[in-house]
């Protein structure tokens, strides 16, 4: 019997090249952030990633121009007056199908925004066709979610319609039943952004935890409670951003009022561009700022830093220095939660 090779050499190793292991995604350091941190985060992962989310917020940018822009066409190239009923009728529907088209666009970047997020700051590999398979698949519990969180903010309004009807009110006279709806203007304004920003946690809650649309709202609630004063200043910073795109966006607009009919089309070109780029560059801003501060709500509430080190594959048995950490941590967040 021959002579096996491995009996001849038993210190023999195989040369066959071994692949290196892939370089772990650094991820961001899961601790509980004062509102200046998270703002500084929000910017400094915008920066980092910025071609993959700009060009995940410009999908639904882009859907809405490309509806816009043939809505100008038809309308340009159609022999309607614009004082015609055909013409108010078509432009109805072309509104409409515009914002149903970016409904769903909107939804979608939303989804996929929030997704690539996620993984951008567990540490975890994304691109924009990974972010994009990801809401594909949740796009439609993203749009209940939208859709929920304005009709919470906005159905309290509705109360305002029978107050011309009550016999009390009506006899004030008109200027009685203007301060009447002033008041309930103001009360359904507070009452709509308390609702809103207790609400803004519900996408974020929807993709990371792949919940319902039911459960998400529940879920923004719990985690919102006692912090829509943190939420709230960062939509008060995308409130400024946006007045500074309605600042590049006013001459414009009051140039195509006083230009000639047959200007309006190039000036509502111009228009459309400068929102496209607009929305594009301050749309991630949002999804970013709530992602973080949801995630800021977990570890503050939860331990979720010590869960997502618990949880990671390449910790099977910590060294004696983290799981005095981790046992420290455990502690603290237990005693915070009482």
């Amino acid at each position: 019997m021959a002579t096996q090779d491995w009996l001849q050499h038993p210190h023999a190793v195989d040369s066959t090249p071994v692949p290196p292991p892939p370089t772990p995604v650094q991820g961001y350091e899961l601790r509980p952030l004062a509102v200046g941190e998270v703002l500084d985060r929000v910017f400094s992962l915008y920066r980092a990633h910025f071609w993959l989310l700009v060009g995940l917020s410009a999908v639904s940018a882009g859907v809405s121009v490309a509806v816009a822009i043939l809505r100008l066409i038809f309308l340009h190239f159609s022999a309607l007056t614009i004082a015609s009923p055909a013409f108010a009728l078509i432009n109805g529907i072309l509104t409409i199908v515009q914002l149903g088209a970016y409904l769903i666009a909107y939804s979608l970047t939303l989804a996929a925004t929030t997704s690539a997020v996620n993984a951008i700051y567990l540490g975890a590999p994304t691109s924009m066709g990974i972010a994009l398979s990801t809401a594909r698949r949740l796009w439609l519990r993203c749009m209940g979610v939208t859709f929920w969180q304005g009709w919470s903010a906005a159905w309290a309004f509705l109360l305002l319609i029978p107050i011309a009807f009550i016999p009390g009110v009506r006899s004030t006279g008109a200027v009685g039943v203007g301060l009447v709806f002033l008041l309930g203007i103001l009360a359904g304004t507070v009452y709509g952004v308390i609702a809103y920003l207790r609400n803004s946690l519900a996408v974020p809650a929807e993709v990371v935890e792949d919940l319902g649309v039911r459960a998400a709202m529940r879920r923004s609630k719990n985690l919102a409670t006692g912090r829509i004063g943190r939420i709230f200043l960062l939509f008060l910073l995308m409130y400024a951003l946006s007045l500074v795109t309605a600042i590049i966006t006013v001459p414009l607009a009051l140039i195509l009022a006083k230009s000639p009919a047959t200007e309006h089309v190039v000036l509502q070109g111009i228009i459309l561009a400068v929102n496209f780029v607009s929305t594009s560059l301050v749309g991630p801003i949002a999804a970013i700022g709530l992602c973080l501060f949801y995630f800021d709500e977990r570890v503050r509430r939860e331990g979720f830093d010590i869960e997502v080190l618990l949880r990671d594959a390449s910790i099977s048995s910590p060294p004696p220095h983290l799981s005095l950490r981790l046992i420290l941590r455990t502690t603290h967040t237990q005693y915070r939660s009482r």
